[in-house]
């Protein structure tokens, strides 16, 4: 085959031709291209603006989860922009200030693991007969224990057993835990409770100085050792009362007050802003096992709520409850008696002006985790500032001046309802 050169005419480069710019010109070219670039960055920053605004009113509240935190037990919504403060500045320093507090929370009660620079829960069982100098939040949830002598914290032993009834998947497997139903279950829980009650056997004592001190008796600790019990305290489902609390301590103290902070399973705090409306659906038990909305409760400004309800409202959320296939409901309310739980009507909740979530609870669980309720018990309340309200045989007995009742139930009767 003959070899011959391609032909690169084809491919040749048209001649370029000069052109003399005027000075003139290229400063021209050089303001117009500035004026682009501002008018690109001045539209830039108007979209961002417009994308990151944040307008007044209602918002929910959501912690920045890179650590670990207790935020997603809760719901807080907040009115932004009411304070005068533009809305998209005080919503960063909530959610800054709501972020750390929820990581605190997380650490102080966690009974699991223990943290670098935190002397938590799951440090002070470790530790008993022993000085140690815990978060200031733990020490004033002991301060407010040992204030209202309260013992519930010290069932932690029930409570671990009721953890793990409440993550059966079968009727059949309730047995190992449940002490209705085995005999040595209900032995072992009455031998806890026995101990829980007496403060020669276990109590947390305050040294001062944000220092406590888990004193525990011989034979408790011989007992422990003998059944594997790891936790002697344990605030289990009533944490999220103290926290609650604390959250809103955080948020008051910063001057934050428009908003309303709860957990899923039972306990609402609304900030100090008097002039905000809020309201709360009161669901009670149908004689066939079914939920229902019996009416709703609205009140206004800083208030504490608790309620305590013998039956699963969302199972999801509240993992603090087995049903049965017959609807027999087992609960977290553990009677300090015999460690067995009981509630004394299906439903009861209590408001307060005056004191937390957790002194709320703390001063009604007894008259619910018991037999039989103490209407006499629960009309002192009353008197000292937290008024009860529950539902009996489709009546709704109430005692506060400030929660109006509206949209009751046909069947059901209110008594004593406020004006």
């Amino acid at each position: 085959m003959k070899r011959t050169a391609p032909d690169r005419t084809a491919y040749q480069p048209k001649p370029v031709e000069r052109v003399e710019v005027h000075e003139g010109n290229i400063k021209a070219r050089i303001i117009l291209l500035i004026l682009a670039i501002l008018i690109a960055v001045i539209a830039f920053s108007f979209a961002i603006g417009s994308a990151t605004k944040v307008d007044t009113g209602w918002r929910e509240i959501e912690a920045d989860t890179a650590e670990m935190n207790c935020s997603q037990d809760y719901e807080f919504n907040y009115y932004l922009g009411g304070s005068g403060i533009s809305a998209t500045a005080e919503i960063k320093a909530i959610v800054s200030l709501y972020t750390q507090a929820t990581e605190t929370a997380y650490r102080v009660f966690n009974t699991q693991e223990v943290f670098e620079g935190t002397n938590n829960l799951f440090f002070l069982n470790r530790n008993i007969n022993t000085p140690v100098q815990v978060d200031p939040l733990l020490y004033q949830a002991f301060e407010l224990i040992h204030r209202l002598e309260s013992r519930y914290v010290y069932l932690a032993p029930v409570y671990a057993e009721y953890h793990s009834l409440f993550y059966c998947n079968d009727d059949w497997e309730t047995a190992g835990y449940d002490p209705y139903q085995n005999a040595d279950m209900a032995e072992y829980f009455q031998q806890v409770a026995d101990f829980a009650r007496d403060p020669a056997s276990v109590n947390v004592e305050l040294l001062g100085n944000n220092t406590l001190q888990l004193n525990v008796s011989e034979a408790y600790a011989a007992f422990a050792k003998e059944n594997g019990v790891v936790n002697y305290v344990d605030f289990y489902w009533m944490k999220d009362a103290f926290i609650i609390d604390y959250l809103a301590q955080v948020m008051e103290d910063n001057g934050y007050n428009r908003g309303a902070i709860s957990s899923y399973d039972g306990f609402v705090r609304t900030l100090s802003a008097g002039q905000l409306s809020y309201s709360f659906n009161l669901y009670d038990l149908l004689k066939d096992s079914t939920a229902c909305q019996a009416a709703r409760l609205t009140y206004q400004g800083g208030t504490s709520l608790v309620h305590l309800h013998s039956f699963p409202l969302n199972a999801q959320k509240e993992p603090y409850y087995y049903q049965f296939e017959d609807g027999t409901v087992r609960s977290a309310y553990a009677d300090l008696a015999d460690g067995k739980s009981k509630s004394a009507v299906p439903v009861m909740v209590a408001t307060s002006r005056t004191m937390g979530c957790a002194e709320t609870l703390l001063r009604l669980l007894p008259c619910y985790a018991t037999d039989v309720l103490d209407a006499e018990a629960l009309q002192a309340l009353a008197g000292e500032g937290i008024y009860p309200l529950y539902s009996q045989d489709r009546r709704i007995h109430a005692t506060s001046p400030d929660v109006q009742i509206d949209n009751v139930l046909d069947g059901y009767e209110v008594i004593n309802p406020q004006p």
